[in-house]
């Protein structure tokens, strides 16, 4: 898939030397939850792990009481500290996707084994990471948190959920629209925490400047659709876009903790043109992301 993506993306690459790479995060409690389970890392410039010039991680965590929280912690704090050791600043970027499947495969058996506990049995958490060197982006995945690319002003979803409604939209069961607001809309099919055999979605793709890469947890897709999401990273500035997208997501109902990470590739300038090949002076068409992976078959967690 990330290959039908880079194919559409022709010229305008930058280069790590080139690239003004700004990275934010806000999270909020939302309207109606008693407590906060989701955890994120927002980790660039002077903060940036060895190897990496970001480091973005979304981690919605599930079980109820305090387990949820401790799932999505763990993850977080699993990942950082494996960045920071400074194993992955060796890796070959062709190795990196395994590396990363490799890493929540690890996270996975963590928390697994966390779970043992009576007191914490069950919980789980998404993941969403990120990993920026140069001009690629890396990604690994599960769940249903997401990872999405504004550019040109479109704004195209990078990861696949791994839930019970995006199996029915692929089948054409039902519209997105329909998914963002069916009773079965919290039951994901994959998470961290739930089975040995951790299936991770991995990829890579180019950036270039004025591109905005953006993780959130469900509770902002869930709440506002895509085009509202996208309206919002328009008309806002870097330094208020993730407290805007939050604030959206609140005065629509705030039913989920939400959970907000942006890096911007140069300077976010609101309303962006199309990105044009410069050697043609056509309009470059860089899509929506199709399903890259198999839907997952069994159901996992449905969230309160």
């Amino acid at each position: 898939m990330a290959q039908n993506l880079m194919q559409c993306l022709s010229g305008n690459a930058v280069g790590s030397r080139d690239m003004n790479l700004t990275v934010k995060g806000e999270t909020h409690t939302g309207r109606v939850r008693g407590h906060n389970e989701d955890q994120y890392l927002a980790l660039g410039g002077e903060q940036s792990p060895p190897g990496a010039g970001a480091l973005l991680v979304v981690a919605d965590g599930m079980g109820g009481h305090a387990a949820g929280e401790v799932a999505s912690e763990m993850t977080v704090q699993h990942i950082e500290e494996r960045f920071r050791s400074g194993v992955y600043s060796s890796v070959d970027d062709k190795d990196l996707e395994e590396a990363l499947r490799e890493l929540l495969g690890d996270v996975n058996r963590a928390v697994l084994t966390a779970g043992q506990d009576p007191d914490k049995r069950g919980m789980g958490t998404t993941c969403t990471l990120v990993i920026i060197k140069g001009q690629q982006l890396y990604y690994s995945h599960v769940g249903d948190s997401r990872a999405y690319l504004l550019r040109g002003g479109e704004l195209s979803q990078i990861t696949t959920d791994h839930s019970w409604v995006e199996e029915a939209v692929a089948t054409g069961a039902m519209t997105q629209e329909e998914a963002r607001v069916h009773t079965n809309r919290n039951v994901i099919t994959r998470a961290i925490g739930l089975d040995a055999d951790l299936k991770v979605d991995t990829d890579e793709l180019s950036l270039q400047r004025g591109d905005l890469i953006l993780l959130c947890s469900d509770g902002l897709n869930s709440m506002i659709p895509d085009e509202d999401i996208l309206k919002t990273l328009q008309e806002s500035s870097t330094d208020t876009v993730c407290a805007n997208l939050i604030k959206a997501a609140n005065d629509a109902g705030g039913h989920d903790n939400t959970s907000v990470v942006i890096a911007v590739m140069g300077e976010h300038a609101g309303v962006q043109m199309p990105i044009t090949d410069p050697a043609t002076k056509d309009t470059v068409d860089i899509g929506l992301r199709p399903s890259l992976w198999g839907r997952a078959r069994r159901f996992v967690f449905r969230r309160k």
